[in-house]
């Protein structure tokens, strides 16, 4: 018999991620974490695989080159 998955909650999953469950919703709702919908009332379940998924594939990221600031010139006075 397969091994079921470990569901954890959106307040469960924002504990792991240490962010707010609003944070977590948008992953949701953005396509970048999967969840499991459990009935009408009991909302979203993140599995333990996936959420640990989505950690790997985040810390696999290279981090962005650095931009530097565009040059703007200064402002003198101004006639009216």
């Amino acid at each position: 018999m397969p091994e079921i998955p470990r569901l954890l909650s959106i307040a469960e999953t924002a504990t792991a991620l240490s962010c707010s469950e609003a944070n977590v919703y948008s992953l949701i709702n953005a396509g970048k974490l999967a969840y499991v919908l459990v009935g009408k009332r009991k909302g979203y379940r993140v599995s333990a695989d996936e959420l640990q998924r989505f950690i790997e594939s985040q810390t696999a990221q290279t981090k962005p080159a650095e931009t530097k600031p565009t040059y703007r010139p200064r402002l003198r006075h101004i006639r009216l």
